[in-house]
């Protein structure tokens, strides 16, 4: 189970299914020859032969000066900072070649962000950049994926403010949770994400691991606001229940417009409520 689990992973990383498995029995039975492996692994006979030479090729594995040939694995450690520099030298090679059809991302625009990995991976890239302020409403599971990232933001000086209606260990000191227990609540409610990251930019939606959802990034200032009101309805919600002052919190999360509003608000003389039903009266 673990073997097949591993050869999925390593899948992912551009490995054959094949290849993978042959990786794998070297690690566990070394050196082997080409025959040894093919039944070691259960690679077919005729495929063990590309396949040796397409894992020599990337360096993956050796062979011995013996006869017959014999083969030898490099070591995972080993394996993976190769791959990972072999791959960094490739985005770089495609960059420097790209690099007259860059264009500028339009501040309003709307991106799909298509599956949970690409999304997790999204919420990472922008914690990694905040600079100032995190707001980030989040359950359990999402959480705990992104609390590396945001225990560095935290060591880079930002402040980071969470909600969750679940139970959540986040490393700030600033957050609000109800403790609900994760698995009730997805008896009736998916999982949700709301992160804005220096108050100009968003990223919210769904986040369900098991299908392939869709969630929103933008900069659009105005909808920023919007989940950011949200955050703070939830947080001003979660004060009233549980009788805490959160003042100080909302106060941190407004943005300069919302100064401004507050002043008119307050020199204000005249207020008019209207009732739909019945109505309306003058104040």
């Amino acid at each position: 189970m673990v073997y097949d689990d591993i050869a999925q992973r390593m899948k992912k990383l551009g490995f054959t299914m094949y290849e993978a498995k042959a990786y794998i029995s070297l690690l566990q039975h070394n050196p082997a020859t080409r025959y040894e492996l093919s039944k070691q692994s259960g690679v077919p006979r005729s495929a063990i032969y590309d396949v040796i030479r397409k894992l020599e090729n990337i360096g993956a594995v050796n062979g011995t000066y013996t006869e017959p040939q014999k083969y030898m694995p490099l070591p995972p450690d080993q394996l993976f900072d190769l791959l990972e520099r072999q791959f960094k030298e490739r985005v770089d090679d495609v960059r420097k070649a790209m690099k007259h059809f860059e264009t500028s991302v339009e501040p309003g625009h709307l991106w799909n962000i298509v599956g949970y990995e690409n999304m997790i991976h999204k919420a990472r890239e922008m914690i990694e950049r905040a600079r100032t302020s995190i707001y980030l409403s989040v359950w359990q599971r999402e959480a705990d994926q992104l609390k590396n990232e945001l225990k560095a933001a935290i060591d880079r000086g930002v402040t980071i403010i969470a909600f969750s209606f679940t139970s959540i260990d986040l490393p700030t000191e600033c957050k609000y949770s109800y403790g609900l227990d994760q698995k009730e609540l997805e008896g009736f409610w998916d999982h949700k994400i709301i992160l804005v990251v220096d108050q100009n930019e968003l990223l919210m939606g769904e986040a369900d691991a098991r299908m392939s959802k869709k969630t929103t990034w933008t900069h659009n200032r105005a909808i920023v606001d919007i989940a950011t009101n949200h955050i703070i309805l939830d947080i001003t919600l979660f004060g009233m229940r549980n009788n805490i002052d959160v003042s100080k919190t909302v106060s941190a999360m407004q943005a300069a417009t919302s100064d401004h509003l507050q002043e008119l608000l307050a020199r204000s003389t005249r207020e008019t409520i209207q009732v739909q039903n019945g109505g309306g009266g003058e104040a």
